[in-house]
């Protein structure tokens, strides 16, 4: 019997360039979470922890990093790491695993062939990714095992062919064939690569193949991220029982909303008033809204980004429309402002494009916001 905890793609350094000021603090709680990782193996009494390559973003992580992290290693020292470098962390003369301060982490393995290794409970045939661009599929490094005793655990990094939606198969990178399984008779494929989890079954209807995706989501697409698994493999030819545990400590809410009139205000309050306490909120506003309800609308927007670690609001599409009762000139007691405002509303009954509207938009708000307060 085997127990072990799968993970992967920690890819600790990555900019988060696309969260703004979050970003810092997606970086770390990225390797916070390490612990959850941990701590599941400990709490599981796990043989050992798979790591599936892409632990780090790329080679030249600042040691500051690298020191966070070995720095973890080091507080579950009883807990065997096997690690397999992928294409962001990927072998070579500048490999991130070549500096001397991995050489001292007494539980670390970094599998940088494909010879066998013997671990607790089972033998491990490691797929190392040995170029970021190549079309060769490492598993075809894994041998025949079906009439060899024990449990057979294969680890790669890459992509599972046509499990995923790509534009063209033949251009993949990293290729790997689901049906090595079938072809070697190995117990199950660990992989890394694919940030979300995902299983996959054998010519015989049996998962034995599965990512575990990333221990922390990256972004708002990633809907089956933020875990590690626990796979559980009994004996040569049983069912792996694998079992995802969460590790992530970021929440994630993505939400597109389409306003209508001024009771959308409502609704879209409503909405905030549900997703209360989740980290990062990313919403997607399209529709039309009164010009008379932006200034509320701004409000809103303005106090949700106090209450969540970062909101993200796309709102390109939203058209803000003009009420019947100021479609005709205000009195601002000033001719240049009162010629403003006329020529600000041609501008906008002439301009198609979104964007400009809503700088048209912006302009007629803040003219009708102060105009009328100027002394003339």
């Amino acid at each position: 019997m085997v127990r072990f905890i799968q993970t992967s793609d920690w890819q600790i350094g990555m900019k988060g360039g696309g969260l703004g000021e979050a970003g810092p603090i997606v970086r770390e709680i990225r390797i916070e979470s390490i612990h959850n990782i941990l701590k599941s193996a400990q709490h599981e009494k796990v043989d050992f922890v798979l790591l599936c390559g892409d632990i780090f973003e790329h080679n030249m992580i600042s040691q500051e990093e690298v020191i966070k992290v070995v720095t973890i290693f080091n507080k579950y020292s009883e807990i065997p790491l096997y690690l397999l470098p992928g294409n962001h962390d990927i072998l070579g003369a500048d490999c991130v695993y070549n500096r001397e301060i991995f050489k001292r982490v007494n539980n670390l393995t970094v599998l940088r062939t494909s010879n066998p290794v013997e671990v607790p409970g089972a033998t491990l045939y490691p797929c190392p990714v040995l170029s970021k661009f190549t079309k060769q599929d490492y598993t075809e490094t894994i041998p025949v095992v079906r009439a060899v005793d024990g449990i057979h655990i294969a680890v790669a990094h890459g992509s599972l062919l046509g499990k995923f939606p790509v534009a063209n198969w033949e251009d993949i990178e990293l290729p790997i064939e689901s049906s090595c399984v079938d072809r070697t008779g190995i117990d199950y494929l660990a992989l890394g690569h694919w940030h979300i989890h995902r299983t996959f079954e054998d010519s015989n209807g049996i998962a034995r193949i599965a990512y575990s995706g990333t221990h922390e989501q990256t972004n708002y697409d990633e809907d089956k991220a933020g875990q590690c698994l626990l796979v559980k493999i009994d004996a040569k030819g049983d069912v792996p029982k694998i079992e995802p545990i969460k590790t992530g400590q970021l929440t994630w809410a993505s939400k597109e909303f389409e306003m209508k009139d001024s009771s959308s205000l409502m609704e879209l309050n409503n909405y905030f008033e549900s997703i209360n306490g989740i980290d990062m909120v990313r919403l997607i506003l399209h529709g039309e809204l009164p010009l008379e309800d932006k200034k509320e609308f701004d409000n809103i927007l303005e106090f949700q980004t106090t209450k969540h670690k970062n909101f993200r609001e796309k709102s390109e599409s939203l058209n803000f429309t003009m009420p019947p009762e100021l479609e005709s000139p205000v009195d601002f007691g000033d001719p240049t402002l009162n010629q403003t405002e006329i020529r600000l509303k041609q501008l906008l009954a002439n301009e198609i494009d979104q964007r400009k509207r809503r700088i048209i938009v912006e302009a007629l708000t803040h003219l009708q916001r102060f105009g009328k307060d100027v002394e003339v």
